[in-house]
């Protein structure tokens, strides 16, 4: 046993943070759900001192924190254990929770009274010594003593403390383990702990001060003038433990502040901060602002001050606009690529200092005055430029407009042949037109890449071109380089472009199933080859002039009946392709003929159990295969001339439904005919001896009539009764039971001598134990 008494193993730091963490959640303290961080501080370093040995200090040595008296080979050691933590991070910060815990790892006598106390000491310059104790200031309070012994953990209250060393600027606090004086040296109450403090802390750093303010795009300290809507107010704002904050914005006249206003921004997640005052905001008054961060424990010092001065009135009048290279006179002047000068005039304005216009931003040579801009036009013919007046904050008059003429200078276009088939080279001449001279021309055809040609000596240029697209449009752009540099406008021209699309000749009697020739004519000049697709499928090719020149010939053979496209095009032995001639062909079905006399198609006819014959006919027909009702198919050979009959009997009332195909001689088949029609209703007639309602213990007496043909039965269900049969002519007596109270029910059909049923008839009789009546009604 250890000469201090009972003893435990040293515990990890970390396990005395969970307990202490665990330890407050049990309290139910309530902590703020944002703004807070929790942190763990763990002392830095440790030492202790000894009363046998005053002028030494013991920093970091290994073992544990001893505190109390102890006697070693005669010699009494009194001692106390000093711990440091490091608060550099916790600058400005408000603590709302601090729970600080050790544990201990000896106790010399387990019956003696826990007397440990924690106290925070003076800083000091270097280790303490016996003989040079720092100055203990306070003690911490609300020990926790549990019954434990040793206890792995003891704690202390230690949130005044830690906010007292914050808020004095302190970057570290040095705690001091000791017994209380009635203790401190009386071996029996010595114990020693882990070298060790850790403290659970839940703390909350204030948003730090805004910084990077702007007025608008203005830094603040461009003391801007500002227009309406340019006052909008921005900082950078940051909180090191929340994102979700506001910033408070103040303003007021510079020479009023006591008409100081606010504005609030909520922020989440943003480092920057923006305000609008624009519309408490007067006219020609200067102002002064500044912000501040707050989240919801702590607000941040307010920022520097920024200063605006607002203007909200605009020049009043429009600016002149004049130019002496172009007016409104047809046909106009200068040309496209060729710059003019025109002038921009704010008519004595004094706080006009310059002009907004399509080319940006422009400075008056002084307050009121004018400005001259050079604008090249892009299109000739009739145009229009326009420009507004700016004060200095940025405000602008109405606008002011300039119509003039620009003559046309792009270039003329002539190619020949003027027009010819496709693929065929057309050389091209382009000529200049207008002012401006000609050094070069720029061409571009259709897609393909931009060319410069150089101007001869009387300004025109050639260029040959090849239209090899037949499936596009065909475009010639051109735009001539002018003595200036400059290009003009572009001429598009369209050379005349013959497509060459072949002919087509359909034959007769264009069938599903049945090949069929058709003829290309070609039309381009030195065609070799034809490609054709069927509806838009893969495109097949067949020779030109196998025995005609120019002629090609293809079977095709429909695969369904209705209409189809046939796209077909020629190709000469260099690769060029015609234009597409699309042919619409009709293909007509072979799928049989359905005739019945007794059921017509889409009508009613005979009635259940009524048999109809039914002819199929069809050009070749050899056999037919139908299905009746998604009844299995049945095939039936047809007759000489292609014709087949079949007599089918409908076994219920209303919609039925025929598919008929037909099969050729060399056994292919026909397309599928659907023949649609309705059976009437068979139903029997049920006749009885008495009406109205019947009463308990009646015998009634009913006859059966039906119009089905050949019936030889009816069969027919009383009251859920067992079914029962009677012969054609029959008849039937029943007795309504005694204690009969609801309604009696009766189903009849009639029974043909194939056993093919009618459609039932179903009817009821009221019982009415004080009536003599019978009443049937249809169910």
């Amino acid at each position: 046993m250890s000469p201090l008494g009972s003893r435990r193993s040293a515990l990890p730091a970390r396990a005395g943070i969970l307990v202490t963490t665990a330890a407050l959640l049990m309290t139910g303290t309530a902590l703020p759900a944002s703004a807070t961080t929790s942190t763990t501080l763990r002392s830095s370093s440790w030492s202790y001192i000894d009363s046998a040995k005053p002028k030494t200090s013991f920093v970091n040595p290994a073992g544990d924190a001893p505190v109390g008296a102890k006697t070693d080979h005669g010699t009494k050691h009194v001692s106390k254990s000093y711990f440091t933590f490091d608060l550099s991070g916790l600058g400005g910060a408000k603590v709302l929770y601090a729970r600080l815990t050790t544990g201990e790892t000896t106790v010399a006598d387990c019956t003696a009274a826990r007397g440990t106390e924690l106290w925070v000491t003076a800083p000091a310059k270097k280790a303490p010594t016996w003989a040079d104790q720092p100055k203990e200031l306070g003690k911490l309070s609300g020990r926790s003593d549990p019954a434990e012994c040793p206890s792995e953990f003891v704690g202390w209250d230690a949130g005044p403390e830690l906010q007292q060393a914050i808020d004095a600027g302190r970057t570290s606090l040095t705690l001091a383990l000791r017994l209380p004086e009635g203790q401190q040296y009386n071996p029996r109450f010595a114990r020693t702990y882990r070298p060790t403090l850790s403290v659970s802390l839940e703390e909350n750093q204030p948003p730090a001060t805004p910084t990077a303010l702007k007025t608008g795009a203005h830094p603040c300290a461009d003391n801007p003038l500002v227009r309406r809507g340019g006052a909008g107010l921005s900082a950078a704002v940051r909180d090191p433990d929340d994102m979700n904050i506001s910033a408070e914005f103040a303003w007021w006249p510079v020479d009023h502040p006591d008409q100081r206003a606010t504005g609030t921004d909520d922020i989440y997640g943003s480092l920057e901060t923006y305000y609008d005052p624009d519309a408490r905001l007067a006219d020609g008054v200067t102002y002064a602002w500044q912000v501040r961060a707050k989240d919801s424990l702590a607000t941040s010092p307010w920022s520097v001050t920024c200063r605006f001065t607002t203007d909200f009135t605009a020049p009043a009048a429009a600016p002149v606009i004049t130019s002496a290279d172009y007016d409104y006179e047809f046909p106009g002047h200068g040309g496209t690529g060729i710059p003019g000068a025109f002038t921009f005039d704010a008519q004595g304005d004094p706080d006009a200092i310059g002009f907004t216009w399509s080319g940006g931003y422009v400075a008056a040579d002084h307050p009121g005055g004018k400005a001259t801009v050079r604008y090249t036009p892009a299109s000739s013919g009739p145009q229009d430029i326009y420009a507004q007046s700016v004060d200095a904050a940025g405000n602008t008059s109405p606008s002011g407009g300039y119509r003039y003429w620009v003559a046309s200078n792009e270039p003329t276009v002539a190619c020949t042949p003027a027009s010819d088939y496709v693929g065929v080279p057309r050389q091209c001449t382009f000529s200049p037109r207008g002012n401006g001279g000609a050094t070069a021309y720029v061409y571009k055809f259709n897609q393909d890449p931009e060319t410069t040609v150089a101007a001869g000596a009387d300004g025109t240029a050639t260029a040959t071109i090849t239209p090899s697209t037949p499936d596009q449009f065909q475009t010639l752009s051109v735009r001539t380089r002018l003595t200036n540099g400059n290009l003009t406008a572009a001429t598009n021209h369209n050379p005349g472009i013959r497509l060459g699309e072949p002919t087509v000749d359909v034959p007769a009697g264009v069938a599903v199933g049945k090949p069929a020739e058709f003829t290309f004519h070609a039309v381009l000049p030195g065609s070799v080859s034809f490609g054709y697709s069927w509806d838009e499928g893969p495109i097949v090719t067949v020779p030109a002039g196998t025995s005609t020149a120019g002629v090609g010939k293809a079977t095709i053979v429909p695969a369904e009946s209705g209409w189809h496209i046939l796209s077909v095009f020629s190709t000469t032995a260099s690769g060029q392709r015609s234009g597409t001639t699309d042919t619409y062909v009709e293909a007509a079905s072979d799928q049989p003929v359905v005739t019945s006399a007794v059921y017509p198609e889409n009508g009613f006819g005979g009635g259940t159990t009524i048999p109809g014959s039914f002819t199929f006919s069809t050009p070749g027909a050899v056999s037919y295969t139908y299905t009746f009702n998604d009844q299995p198919a049945v095939t039936v050979p047809a007759g000489a001339d292609g014709t087949a009959a079949v007599t089918l009997t409908p076994l219920h009332a209303n919609s039925q439904t025929l598919l008929v195909s037909g099969t050729f001689g060399d056994g292919s088949q026909s397309e599928t005919r659907r023949y649609d029609f309705y059976a009437n209703r068979i139903t029997p007639q049920v006749s009885c001896d008495t009406t109205g309602a019947v009463r308990p213990g009646q015998e009634v007496h009913c006859t059966f009539t039906t119009p089905q043909p050949d019936a030889v039965s009816f069969r027919y269900s009383l009251d859920g009764q067992p079914e029962a049969t009677v012969p054609a002519n029959g008849a039937m007596t029943f007795t309504v039971p005694a204690d009969q109270t609801s309604e009696i029910f009766l189903s009849v059909w009639s029974v043909n001598a194939l056993g093919l049923s009618s459609d039932e008839l179903s009817t009821g009789f009221s019982v009415d134990p004080g009536a003599g009546a019978r009443t049937v009604r249809a169910v």
